[in-house]
């Protein structure tokens, strides 16, 4: 029997209070939310004060884009950390049921342990044996005497949620009425807190124009902003960084005809350097102006390739002597200075360019050629492109000189008179002298006869037998019998010889003798023509004679005087 009642007080128990859990509850709910909400305000109120400082600092330093990350980064980090410490934290680490109990006896000292007692011992299987369940019955009746009139969630403190969100509220408000006050300046501050890359907002707005740039070493650079929107000032400044060197201030120049522009010329820049462009209180960027050395010829190598029909083998040229003769090919090879991706040969005098090749083992090595003109060019330059966008300027002028191919020199040699007569059935013997520079193509006699077809001019083609001379002399006999329909006495036969050379890439060359003149006379008139010219003759020979003896006469009376003789 003992043991019987022993087993039934081992495991008889008191049911749980649904009074104290009630309360407890309820203690739970305000806990979590009061320092879920306090967490709430902090992060709130120092997410805000820290992006108001933020703007506020990009403000006025025009911070750049990795420290406005950086910023950001801590400013997430700490929102980050307050969040879940004060906010998730709290809601997803609950306090239990005895922590509350014991909350609410430091709170309320007179309940003297009886609260965790009521929460613990009414727990399944919390009696053990030796402690009677009527007495654990009467200690749960007398805590909820004592807990029905106190309001457990008052001993919750909401002093530091009020403060924190009347500040987060009021910090809130004010950030909001910042953004209306300072609509654009302000909203473009918050973009550029979220790493965005709209300009700080200033009461004179900078743009600059190809900020950054590549200019040759010892050019001049020429740096202009203008004012995009806002107040436009009178006068501006560039500060200007050389690295290594102090940093240099220049003035601007207002732009009189466009009053919103600004600039300033740099002279013999040798070396890179960053520079800001101030204008009233808004400034531009930081820009580069990188300086390299402009690709420049190290060495030229000049062959000439004469025409064919010169039949003269390739030579290599110097640069100071660059004679050469029209319609010669000449070919460059050239050495730059850096590795070039573009080349092309420029000719002085004329608009013509000619393409080179870079040698893609050797970006260094150029090749290229032209003909040379028959006029118009005075020399030739060489521009280059480098690997850097970077142009070759003010390139040496290499002078040519060009040599023309001149005509056949012709002259008539037969008959010595401008003027000849000659009957119709005559012979006519013309003879001629040609002189060219290589050879000789063509041989032709142009002539008109004024009585034939109103004096339309003819030719006659003189056949050269095969050669090519560079000198030829001969005559030509002229049949005036041979006309068809024959000449007749009065007639005036214009005649010259005209000559061709074998110049086929500039030429040809043609070459023409004076104008000589034949006129058709009657057996008779050629006859007295004759007699004149040989009584012309006999009387020059007769002075001849008259003069050698007069100075046959002279010479004895010099050689006696001499001697002594009388």
């Amino acid at each position: 029997m003992p043991d019987t009642l022993g087993t039934i007080d081992r495991t008889e128990s008191v049911p749980p209070s649904a009074l104290l859990h009630a309360k407890i509850t309820a203690l739970r709910h305000k806990h979590v939310w009061t320092a879920a909400l306090t967490g709430i305000a902090m992060a709130v109120g120092v997410g805000v004060e820290l992006l108001a400082l933020a703007m506020f600092v990009d403000w006025w330093l025009d911070l750049p884009w990795t420290v406005r990350l950086l910023f950001l980064i801590v400013q997430l980090a700490l929102f980050t950390y307050i969040f879940v410490r004060f906010v998730f934290m709290p809601v997803l680490r609950q306090p239990d049921d005895d922590e509350l109990a014991l909350m609410v006896e430091r709170a309320r000292p007179e309940f003297r342990s009886r609260l965790i007692a009521a929460i613990q011992l009414t727990r399944p299987g919390a009696i053990s044996a030796g402690i009677s369940p009527v007495l654990v019955d009467a200690m749960v009746e007398e805590t909820e005497a004592m807990a029905a009139p106190v309001d457990f969630t008052h001993i919750v403190s909401t002093d530091k949620l009020k403060k924190l969100g009347a500040l987060a509220i009021f910090v809130l408000v004010l950030g909001m009425a910042g953004m209306l006050y300072g609509r654009s300046t302000t909203w473009d501050l918050l973009k550029r807190s979220f790493l965005s890359n709209t300009p700080v907002p200033r009461k004179t707005h900078v743009t600059v124009l190809d900020g950054n740039k590549i200019i040759g070493r010892g050019d001049s650079v020429r740096l202009e902003a203008y004012v995009e929107k806002g107040i436009i000032p009178s006068t501006g400044k560039v500060e200007v960084r050389y690295r290594g060197r102090r940093a240099q201030e220049f003035s601007l120049e207002q732009n009189r005809d466009n009053r919103i522009h600004f600039g300033r010329t740099i002279e013999n820049v040798q070396d890179s350097f960053d520079y800001v462009i101030f204008l009233n209180d808004g400034h531009s960027g930081t820009y580069e102006v990188k300086t390299i050395a402009r690709p420049t010829v190290s060495s030229i190598e000049c062959d000439q390739e004469f025409p064919a029909y010169t039949r003269l083998k390739p030579m290599r040229r110097s640069l100071g002597d660059l004679s050469l003769l029209a319609g010669s090919l000449l070919r460059l090879k050239v050495i730059a200075t850096k590795d070039i991706t573009q080349a092309a040969i420029a000719l002085v005098g004329m608009d013509n360019e000619f393409p080179m090749q870079v040698n893609k083992q050797n970006p260094r090595e150029l090749a290229g050629e032209f003909t040379v003109p028959t006029k118009g060019i005075t020399g030739f330059s060489v521009h280059m492109l480098d690997t850097e966008g970077m142009e070759s300027r003010d390139s040496a002028v290499y002078r040519v000189d060009v040599i023309p191919d001149k005509a056949p020199v012709v002259r008539i040699t037969y008959p010595d008179r401008k003027e000849e007569l000659i009957t119709r059935q005559a012979t006519f013997l013309v003879g001629m002298d040609v002189v060219d520079d290589f050879e000789i193509a063509k041989l032709r006699l142009r002539y008109k006869v004024s009585t034939v077809e109103e004096g339309a001019e003819k030719m006659v083609e003189l056949d050269l037998e095969g050669q090519s001379p560079q000198r030829l002399r001969r005559r030509h006999e002229w049949k005036m019998g041979a006309f068809n329909p024959p000449l007749s006495e009065g007639s005036i036969i214009e005649y010259w010889i005209e000559a061709a050379d074998n110049n086929d890439a500039t030429g040809p060359g043609v070459g023409v003798s004076e104008h000589q003149f034949a006129r058709v006379v009657s057996e008779s008139e050629k006859r007295a023509d004759l007699l004149n010219r040989a009584g012309d003759y006999l009387g020059s020979i007769s002075d001849v004679a008259a003069d050698q003896d007069k100075l046959n006469k002279n010479l004895g009376v010099i050689i006696r005087e001499k001697a002594g003789l009388k």
